[in-house]
């Protein structure tokens, strides 16, 4: 076990090395670096299956909404989602489909919307979007469809 312990404390000097560096970094940097760490982090996860285990962060013009959401949100609940973003952060990331650097929303449409166009939240995360991205067997735009379906169904809200 103590062997264990000096592994996590040097692994924890090196990520400390890593932050001071990429902290060093001008914005853009920062935010390229944090995602290309947390994918090489990601590959070594036991969790890697996992989507959320790689939260990324993507400027918001390199995620476009899908053009079938079939749910709808009334103004008062888009104001108080923007005021949940406002007050306590993005707590969901957006899921996407990435395809040829395209990143599609599959789940997080309304997120997504808030994050472009509520200004003291664009400019709160600098235009950028956190993401994790499906693509396992969602080729086809029925395959997508589908799971933002069974996304929307499971919080137990969706129109058809």
């Amino acid at each position: 076990m103590e062997a264990l312990s000096g592994v996590t404390e040097d692994l924890t000097r090196d990520a400390e090395s890593i932050a001071k560096r990429i902290a060093a970094l001008p914005f853009e940097a920062q935010v390229a670096a944090l995602n290309a760490v947390r994918a090489i982090l990601h590959d070594a996860s036991p969790f890697r299956d996992e989507p959320v285990d790689l939260v990324l962060w993507l400027a918001t013009d390199k995620v476009r909404a899908n053009d079938y959401n079939p749910n709808s949100v009334a103004p008062p609940e888009m104001k108080l989602l923007e005021t949940s973003i406002a007050e306590d952060g993005y707590t969901q990331p957006i899921v996407v489909w990435n395809h040829d650097g395209k990143n599609e929303v599959i789940d997080g449409f309304h997120r997504h919307r808030v994050g472009k166009e509520s200004q003291p939240i664009r400019e709160r995360v600098m235009s950028y979007l956190p993401v994790v991205v499906i693509n396992d067997g969602r080729v086809e735009l029925g395959d997508r469809m589908a799971s933002t379906i069974r996304h929307n169904r499971a919080r137990g809200k969706h129109k058809v």
